[in-house]
């Protein structure tokens, strides 16, 4: 092996899937739209995907992993599942220079605004140091509201589970919880593209969080 040999870059390296909520919290990570567009003007032209992974890449080194979201479209996009409308994929989203760093940005600021409205939500349903009864009605009632919010921004399209289960991971972390594993373990396959799950299988999954709870 030549260890000299750099891979080549793809797209999916810069997947907003594994994303942490350290890494996207906008308490501690700043936005300036105006900077933001001079870094989209910044990349040179070219065609579809190698723009695309250029504006990934240069806004994640200046402003930090959190922007990598800006292409997460909804349904089959460049990753596919995701909260944004701005954004499709290269071959359709990538256009002229002008248009094209425009859809960007809006799909930056739509993002942004995404998880500016889930760190609000994780603030406002706090988990109860109290009884397990007590810890348990809170997962019940924060549950639904972190899935509605997910199934509302995504259409509950193709793969939308994935960002599901990072939700609700990343109030898990919000709220110090630690091992954020128990969340894809909770929901264990139940969810599926294309369907927005029942009520039924939304409270189960809040019961079965609930008693992963370390904190219960």
């Amino acid at each position: 092996m030549d260890c000299g040999i750099i891979p080549p870059v793809s797209l999916y390296d810069y997947s907003p899937a594994g994303l942490t909520w350290a890494e996207v919290d906008p308490a501690t990570h700043r936005f300036d739209a105006e900077v933001a567009t001079g870094i989209i003007a910044s990349v040179p032209w070219a065609a579809g995907d190698d723009w695309t992974e250029g504006v990934l890449a240069a806004p994640a080194e200046r402003l930090g992993p959190w922007t990598r979201g800006w292409a997460w479209a909804r349904d089959e996009g460049d990753f596919g599942g995701g909260p944004v409308t701005s954004w499709c994929f290269g071959v359709h989203s990538v256009t002229t220079p002008a248009e094209t760093s425009a859809r960007a940005l809006a799909a930056l600021r739509e993002w942004r605004g995404w998880l500016v409205q889930l760190a609000d939500l994780f603030a406002a349903h706090a988990l109860p140091a109290g009884s397990d009864e007590e810890r348990l009605a809170a997962w019940e009632r924060v549950v639904p509201v972190l899935v509605d919010e997910v199934v509302g921004r995504t259409g509950a399209g193709d793969a939308w589970y994935r960002h599901c289960a990072q939700v609700l991971e990343w109030f898990l972390a919000y709220h110090g919880i630690a091992d954020v594993r128990l969340v894809e373990e909770a929901i264990g396959g139940r969810f599926e593209s294309w369907c927005a799950p029942p009520e039924s299988e939304v409270t189960d999954l809040a019961r079965r969080v609930a008693a992963a709870d370390p904190g219960a």
